[in-house]
């Protein structure tokens, strides 16, 4: 077996499963010219399966075409539950900031998407009664009930549809008669009226809520009460059913088809540009939907580069991280691997990138369903802190799905101090632990799902330490 070094080479003389074996007892990988890791290559006869699993190919034709009408019923029974909770007679939710969605798909319309699959504009949901969808940029499609390929719920907008309709505004970005004109037929004159996207949004405390709209909505019904339901939707949306998470399942495979392109493409000498658009276009073409997040840098955090490709040339003794997060149904889930670029490593590479795959292995082992998350965080902060870290902050815990539930960490906590583990909750667990001198931190993380045992790993990958490029 190799013996650990931060400039080990892959030995002729040493068998697959040799490097497999070593490789799960913390040894450096390094891939030279076109080799690659041993997760992302197929087992060979005789090989470990459990330490190299099959990688099946992915493609569109591969992922699930549709949220089912049942997993939507589903929601909406959630949703009007926790209206009944609230004393909410009616609910009415906007679109969320869309310049922010096409920026980073960061928040964009989460709400709307998740209570009706379409981009609609404004949402009403009565506490009985069908819910009504506003909309003008897709009117005339759905109109005509033509398929529209993205639109999972098209189907379900038809004339007698029992649960659901859609509206058209007469102009666009005009909502307000048609709020209105819906909330009066719901005889909603004197209502408690739940607000989404009021105020207090995790990440937009001013909330997005359209000024013009909301004020004449208001003032055509003067003796009913308006009250935010931020809280309640996201709470709502914090725990996911069986079908969602087989979704994040798929999107973090997904995503660890952007981290092998990686693993293909990064090199000392490589363009950051070339790098990411290897990623995205093999991520786009596994699932046919763009990324909701692609991350890579070498500058600092996987997130330093704020999604864009660079001209950057990579160098060498650089470390690469990343955010990677592929798209299922609107659905996000990401990974991090950060990885070596050729020689000389840092001198503390080893150790911290050690140290951060032993974290989030403790880690998981700590998630159970009733743990509080602040605990939980303050833990990490802690192990960090016995490493030198003198003050632990970033986020550890970044939520799966539409971007717009919790991210929590060492010192940051979205949600409360009341914020508990609960199975089914998805999130990317990814510790980050500062290299000495450097200014990029070992950042290793994957997407795990809270059951009632415990926490599983949605990825499949090794989680190593690998050299690309020596």
């Amino acid at each position: 077996m190799s013996k650990p070094s931060s400039t080990s080479k892959v030995s002729e003389g040493l068998s697959r499963r040799d490097l497999l074996l070593g490789a799960s007892s913390g040894v450096a990988v390094t891939l030279a010219g076109t080799a690659l890791p041993a997760w992302s290559r197929p087992p060979q006869s005789g090989a470990a399966t459990d330490q190299a699993p099959t990688k099946r190919a992915l493609t569109p034709a591969s992922m699930p075409k549709a949220w089912s009408a049942e997993e939507f019923r589903r929601r909406w029974k959630n949703v009007r539950q926790g209206m009944k909770d609230n004393h909410f007679d009616c609910l009415i939710v906007p679109q969320h900031n869309t310049q922010a969605m096409i920026h980073d798909r960061q928040d964009g319309d989460a709400d709307v998407q998740y209570l009706t699959g379409i981009p609609a504009a404004w949402v009403i949901i009565p506490a009985d009664g069908k819910i009504t969808a506003i909309s003008n940029r897709v009117g005339s499609l759905l109109a005509e009930k033509r398929p529209i390929a993205g639109l999972v719920m098209t189907t379900m907008f038809a004339d007698n549809a029992p649960d659901i309709e859609v509206r058209y505004a007469d102009e666009e970005g005009l909502w307000s008669p048609t709020i209105i004109d819906r909330l009066r037929e719901l005889k909603m004159e004197q209502a408690r009226i739940g607000v989404g996207s009021l105020a207090d949004l995790f990440r937009n405390s001013e909330g997005s809520v359209t000024y013009t709209t909301y004020d004449r909505v208001r003032k055509a019904f003067p003796q009913a009460e308006f009250e935010p339901a931020v809280e309640m939707l996201w709470r709502m949306k914090l725990v996911h059913s069986a079908e969602e998470i087989a979704a994040l399942e798929k999107a973090t495979e997904v995503s660890e088809v952007g981290i092998q392109a990686l693993m293909e493409t990064a090199r000392p000498g490589a363009v950051h540009r070339d790098v990411w658009l290897k990623m995205y276009n093999a991520m786009v073409a596994a699932s046919g939907e763009r990324p909701w997040r692609l991350s890579i840098s070498t500058r600092g955090s996987g997130n330093a580069s704020f999604g864009f490709p660079l001209d950057d040339v990579l160098g060498a003794g650089q470390i690469l991280g990343q955010e990677c997060s592929g798209s299922v149904l609107g659905f996000g889930s990401q990974v991090n691997h950060s990885v070596l670029l050729g020689s000389p490593a840092p001198a503390d590479w080893n150790a911290a990138g050690q140290y951060c795959l032993d974290l989030f292995h403790d880690l998981m082992d700590r998630v159970a369903p009733g743990k509080s998350v602040k605990e939980f965080c303050d833990y990490c902060g802690e192990r960090l802190k016995a490493r030198g870290v003198a003050r632990p902050g970033g986020v550890l815990i970044h939520s799966g799905g539409l971007a717009d539930l919790p991210r929590c960490g060492p010192g940051r906590l979205e949600g409360g101090d009341d914020l508990m583990f609960q199975a089914g909750m998805v999130f990317d667990l990814k510790p980050s632990v500062p290299v000495k001198q450097t200014p990029t931190p070992a950042e290793f993380g994957d997407s795990i799902v809270v059951t009632e045992k415990g926490a599983r790993r949605l990825g499949k990958r090794k989680m190593e330490l690998v050299t690309l490029g020596a």
